[in-house]
């Protein structure tokens, strides 16, 4: 779900930020001192609010990581050395296979809420160009790689967890870059926090969704999509793939089969009902375990009269334009009071 709500997002500040140099090698840990983004605040803030979506986890009863941030919470004059600290465990926790570059910490108010913001950016190197003037009146530019940089580009903000704590212990949105639907194992760790929902749950919770907003609202598919609802929303999920954070509407996309307009009724009455269903902005790779699958498919007469046909038994119905034809042998004929259909 989304970790900030467009009020809290708005309002997002910074209290205190500091950030230390880490890599694969021990001697790439270097502390640096907290600072005031000053006039850079903004573009911090943007880089925290496209961390706004991600995988939801919890922490662990003995997680480190939250016990830090719990003691800036209490004495935000301990932001420095508790900083150190959670850099120190992230380095030890930080892969050789992993790139050099900053860790940062934030210590975030949204309205009335206080809240973190931990975040992995990789070095990317950058080149700058100044332009002078030569001597015989021509431009000539002059090049300068810079190694160690903070870029827009949203890849290169690769780790990122919001923290928000509770006296239950805390809530987090998690976004790992390279892989949205599995965190690192190594970013896990240092968190010391598990997944709140797996992916055969989230799955289920999307199908749910999609199947109670289609139904309430089914003035705005084509009646086959209405008709055959579970079958479609149970091959979409069946088909399998990830969905990342921001992508959730190709799966409605996918069951009502064409790419809907952002503005399209449907899409806004389907993203709101996976804020209420918490899922909001969750990645997940798709997984039907947990599916229902549409075991009969009923058909209704204009006279009310309704027949019910085992899944795999289709191919004995034949639907005309002004009848329908079960072509098969009557084996009984009863009365059934108690019937539902």
């Amino acid at each position: 779900m989304a970790f900030f709500d467009d009020d809290q997002a708005a309002a997002l500040s910074i209290e205190h930020m500091v950030f230390h140099l880490v890599g694969p090698r021990d001697s790439d840990l270097i502390r640096l001192q907290a600072i005031d983004p000053g006039a850079f605040a903004p573009f911090f803030l943007d880089r925290i609010r496209t961390v706004n979506a991600g995988a939801s986890y919890r922490f662990s009863d003995a997680s480190a990581t939250r016990e830090r941030l719990r003691r800036i919470i209490e004495d935000a004059t301990q932001f420095q050395e508790e900083s150190e600290k959670l850099a120190e465990d992230f380095q030890r926790k930080h892969g050789g296979g992993t790139a050099a570059g900053a860790f940062l910490v934030f210590l975030l108010k949204a309205g009335e809420e206080r809240a973190f913001a931990l975040l992995k950016y990789d070095d990317e190197t950058v080149l700058t160009y100044d332009v002078e003037e030569a001597a015989d009146g021509r431009k000539r530019v002059s090049l300068e790689a810079m190694e160690r940089t903070f870029v827009q580009n949203r890849e290169a903000l690769q780790k990122s967890a919001l923290v928000r704590l509770t006296e239950e212990g805390g809530d987090l949105t998690v976004l790992d870059r390279r892989n949205q639907q599995k965190v690192a194992r190594y970013f896990e760790s240092f968190l010391d926090a598990v997944r709140l929902h797996e992916d055969d749950d989230l799955t289920q919770k999307l199908v749910d969704v999609t199947r109670d907003v289609i139904k309430r609202n089914r003035d705005l598919v084509p009646p086959q999509v209405h008709r055959e609802l579970t079958r479609l929303t149970y091959e979409a999920a069946s088909a399998g793939g990830q969905l990342a954070s921001d992508n959730q509407k190709a799966f409605l996309d996918t069951v009502v089969g064409r790419v809907l307009p952002d503005d399209d009724p449907l899409v806004a009455k389907f993203k709101s009902a996976l804020r209420r269903a918490r899922i909001d902005g969750a990645p997940v790779t798709l997984d039907a375990s947990r599916v229902t699958q549409p075991r009969t498919t009923r058909y209704e007469t204009v006279n009310g009269v309704q027949i019910r046909v085992p899944r795999g038994a289709e191919q004995v119905i034949d639907v005309q334009q002004d009848r329908i034809i079960i072509n098969d042998r009557v084996r009984d004929t009863y009365d059934d009071p108690d019937s539902t259909l």
